[in-house]
């Protein structure tokens, strides 16, 4: 599994909706029994092959309550927030098979299936790309992240930022960036806190950025709030290369 992890390559707009209730008390939830028997959902699952990355997406449009943002095309493992599963079927069966004491290893996942084989399915219409988490290009976003709160005093930047997890995703005719040939339909967060990319809390081009909420995010020591598969590989790689005080502190 170690090694599977550290196949892991670097960050997508993460912007993940994990509940804040605390692990302990989620266990004693029953519902008829079927939580008592197998316990609550994965938070996350992994997967392999083919998705959209919409890190470093900076420039998404907003029309109504969508915000279309292009996106990369990349093969490598990654991350599914089950929360944010927008394929009815994929998120029942993947809610339901996934929990905390029978857990899913790697593409044991319904909603793996669904994306690798191109059926995720959003409001009767079948997708074969679908915009999920994986840590490609994540040591450079890194140093480049800060807080943005729209309901800070003096504050200067967007008041709207995009949640690309689980969006669905088409290919765009003639990209005009190469390198960003999907255009993944993301959820619109208004007037909520969140993090901002590039040292910056306004987008690029009169558009919005994908991002994650603040509060998922411990910026004094560079990690996540909750566990998030695989990151302490990433951590790592994204360290100087020094030898660690002997003995250890």
């Amino acid at each position: 599994m170690k090694f599977q992890y550290l196949a892991i390559a670097c960050v997508t707009c993460l912007a993940m909706s994990v509940g804040t209730e605390s692990r302990a008390g989620a266990d004693e939830r029953t519902d008829h029994g079927i939580h008592r028997l197998k316990g609550v959902p994965q938070d996350f699952v992994v997967c392999t092959g083919w998705h959209a990355l919409c890190a470093d997406s900076t420039d998404c449009k907003v029309i109504g309550n969508i915000a279309y943002c292009d996106c990369y095309r990349v093969n490598e493992t990654h991350i599914v927030a089950t929360s944010e599963i927008q394929d009815r079927v994929s998120k029942l069966l993947t809610l339901a098979k996934c929990t905390s004491r029978h857990p899913c290893t790697v593409d044991q996942a319904p909603v793996c299936k669904a994306i690798k084989s191109g059926q995720y399915k959003v409001n009767h219409v079948t997708y074969w790309w679908v915009s999920t988490y994986s840590y490609r290009g994540w040591c450079r976003l890194l140093e480049g992240l800060i807080a943005c709160d729209p309901q800070a005093d003096d504050y200067i930047g967007d008041s709207s930022w995009a949640i690309c997890d689980g969006a669905p995703c088409t290919e765009i005719q003639n990209p005009s960036d190469q390198d960003r040939p999907l255009s993944c339909q993301c959820r619109v967060e208004k007037d909520t806190a969140f993090v901002g990319m590039n040292g910056s809390c306004t987008g690029d081009d009169s558009g919005i950025m994908s991002s994650m909420a603040l509060w998922a995010w411990d910026f004094e020591n560079n990690t996540y709030t909750f566990y998030m598969p695989g990151y302490e590989y990433v951590q790592g790689a994204c360290a100087l290369l020094a030898s660690d005080p002997w003995p250890p502190q």
